[in-house]
């Protein structure tokens, strides 16, 4: 006895260092997943066009959701469950091998049960993937509203709105419920029809088993080791498919991710791309001849229809005319937001589309309605988008130009 004590003792250290380093490896390249996958994602959502983020899918909501809670699900795949599963193969494989050789009768029978205990949990996980995939989608739009209301917070509350948005976004959140609570009984049933199998499994090894012990065919010490190596082993299975609600957000996630990845803009915006514009390059002669237009989240509505303009250098032109006439189209297709769909758009002779579009749009400046102060100092605001070595003089110039230095001053 103090001899099979010493063995146990042995095995619990070699089981405590093993787990260590299996958690930390699987942390170490968990973390390394999760930081790559927000790079990737981030990137490409950065490099898709304007016309998706016009797309009401693809919401500041959703994208922050996809970018941060999708992410963070994927890591469900990798770490404990991946260790969980190398340690049920090893235990199945190493414990089909002993048994055959200790009682192959036995053996087969218990063998034959584990892809019944398997399948259940299987099953179950590809109920939780589907039923995930709807009440993510209940998120997104519960996501998305929140997300607006917060936005527009000043207009909520010089409304007296408050109210009624919460009862909206309740109202969103009770129908995600329903989805929630369907999903969980079928999943349970699921489970419960695993866990009960591995049950039936016993119950099958102690029939059989006890009718080969009975004959004197085998002995107890033939029955323990196929019972323990195999119907034990198996229910591991169990603890396998207990991550299957993780794991099935996870595979949810990686269709995302790679739709997302695999999502090509219209407007190719690879900096190798396109002819060069030299910096002698003024871009004062803007010919625009025939362009129809619609945007791409709403073809059933022309906005412009053959439109043509001759901008000449020095030249100050005004648009003007109700909204929703087409003045801020042509200034977004003076930018290359997005490509006419008919008809030509030219600088200095050179049709836009031709041309690099990221020294293109270096050429363009623009001074939006709506301005957007990003998080850090004065200064990398005003020379955020250009290039290094720009003096403190250059900005102080540019300061008294836009008649703000003065209130900087002020703020110190």
């Amino acid at each position: 006895m103090n001899s099979w004590a010493g063995y146990y003792v042995i095995l619990a250290a070699i089981a405590f260092v093993t787990y260590m380093c299996q958690g930390l490896c699987f942390a170490y390249s968990t973390e390394r997943l999760l930081h790559r996958a927000k790079d990737k994602c981030l990137r490409a959502i950065l490099r898709q066009d304007i016309s998706f983020f016009d797309e009401e899918e693809h919401s500041p909501g959703n994208l922050t959701s996809l970018l941060h809670s999708s992410t963070e699900d994927l890591t469900a795949l990798s770490g404990v469950l991946i260790g969980s599963i190398l340690t049920f193969i090893s235990t199945i494989v190493t414990g089909l091998v002993v048994s055959i050789v200790i009682g192959w009768k036995l053996a087969l029978v218990c063998t034959a049960t584990i892809p019944l205990v398997v399948a259940c949990g299987w099953v179950r996980l590809q109920v939780l993937v589907v039923f995930d995939e709807q009440i993510r989608q209940s998120g997104k739009d519960s996501a998305a509203y929140a997300s607006e209301a917060v936005s527009a917070m000043r207009t909520v509350a010089s409304l007296g709105l408050e109210n009624h948005v919460l009862v909206a976004y309740d109202e969103i959140l009770a129908k995600q419920a329903g989805n929630f609570i369907r999903s969980i009984l079928s999943a349970s049933a699921l489970y419960a029809a695993s866990q009960s199998a591995a049950l039936l499994a016993s119950a099958l090894a102690f029939w059989y088993g006890g009718g080969l012990i009975a004959s004197r065919e085998y002995t107890v010490f033939q029955f323990y080791i196929c019972f323990v190596t195999l119907v034990i082993g198996s229910q591991i299975a169990g603890a396998v498919f207990s991550y299957a609600p993780d794991a099935s957000k996870a595979m949810y996630a990686t269709q995302e991710l790679k739709k997302m990845f695999n999502r090509q803009p219209r407007i190719k915006n690879n900096a190798s791309e396109g002819l060069r514009i030299g910096k002698s390059a003024t871009g004062g002669k803007i010919e625009i001849q025939n362009v129809n237009f619609r945007y791409p989240a709403r073809p059933d509505r022309l906005i412009l229809d053959n439109f043509n303009l001759n901008v000449m250098p020095g030249q100050y032109i005004a648009f003007v005319g109700p909204s929703g006439c087409g003045k801020s189209t042509i200034l977004g297709l003076l930018e290359r937001f997005y490509d006419p769909n008919s008809g030509q758009i030219k600088v200095d002779g050179q049709e836009i589309s031709d041309l690099n579009i990221t020294d293109y749009r270096n050429l363009v400046s623009l001074v939006s309605q709506e301005t957007t102060l990003y998080t850090g100092t004065i200064k990398e605001n005003i020379v955020m988008g250009l290039d290094d070595g720009i003096s403190d003089d250059d900005i102080a110039r540019a300061c008294k130009l836009a008649n703000i230095y003065s209130f900087i001053e002020s703020l110190s």
